[in-house]
């Protein structure tokens, strides 16, 4: 059963995660508890937790404001997965079970049905939940723990600065690493896997070299 501190935390920390709470926005415990129904205590707890994974940070006078999430970081993040996910995907390979690729199937026609809705919101869960299906088969446990945290920050990222389009055409891609998965063929998946991520980083530097024109045109 969960404890008052931790709902407390999930919840906000979904709401940093998924851009309702934006960067710069303070959080006052009063308000925070009463928005709960619990006493600040449960609060501070919580805000504890959100501030080692630097979500949250303590500014003077006792402000704890939601942390900044520049574009660099969001670079950094996609940097990382290029170099980390295509090894994590090859590990997986031999090991991913047919109830597993079954499953990734399914999410793959949700993924159908999402474009065809405009649902980008629906797109990314289902896009990221494909991906933790094949993580599950990765041997190197370390290895998934890190991608997982480097996703988190690409999720926050997108919704922050509202460029989940740039996962626009992932469907095609994943059917094809699918069908190579469902092969066993650890090199290809290698390949695309790091080719699919090579191309959303280039996507996501373009986005931020033109959000730097944009500021220095201001």
């Amino acid at each position: 059963m969960r404890t008052k501190a931790q709902y407390v935390y999930e919840t906000l920390r979904e709401d940093i995660v998924q851009g309702r709470l934006r960067p710069g926005t303070r959080l006052v415990f009063t308000q925070v508890a009463n928005r709960f129904g619990v006493s600040p205590i449960p609060v501070r707890e919580a805000v504890r937790q959100l501030e080692t994974e630097g979500l949250v940070e303590l500014k003077p006078h006792t402000r704890v404001e939601v942390t900044p999430l520049p574009w660099e970081r969001g670079v950094w993040a996609y940097e990382l997965r290029l170099a980390l996910e295509p090894l994590a995907a090859r590990e997986a390979t031999p090991f991913v079970s047919e109830e597993q690729l079954g499953h990734m199937g399914t999410l793959l026609d949700s993924m159908h049905a999402d474009i065809e809705r405009l649902d980008l919101g629906a797109f990314a869960a289902h896009y990221y939940g494909f991906y933790d299906v094949l993580y599950e088969a990765t041997p190197n446990r370390m290895l998934v723990t890190t991608i997982q945290e480097l996703r988190e920050v690409s999720r926050r990222f997108h919704r922050v600065h509202r460029c989940e389009a740039v996962l626009r055409g992932s469907e095609h891609t994943l059917r094809r690493l699918w069908r190579l998965i469902r092969w066993r063929d650890a090199e290809a998946v290698y390949a695309a896997v790091r080719e699919h991520r090579s191309r959303g980083l280039e996507r996501i530097k373009h986005l931020a070299s033109r959000e730097a024109d944009r500021r220095d045109a201001v």
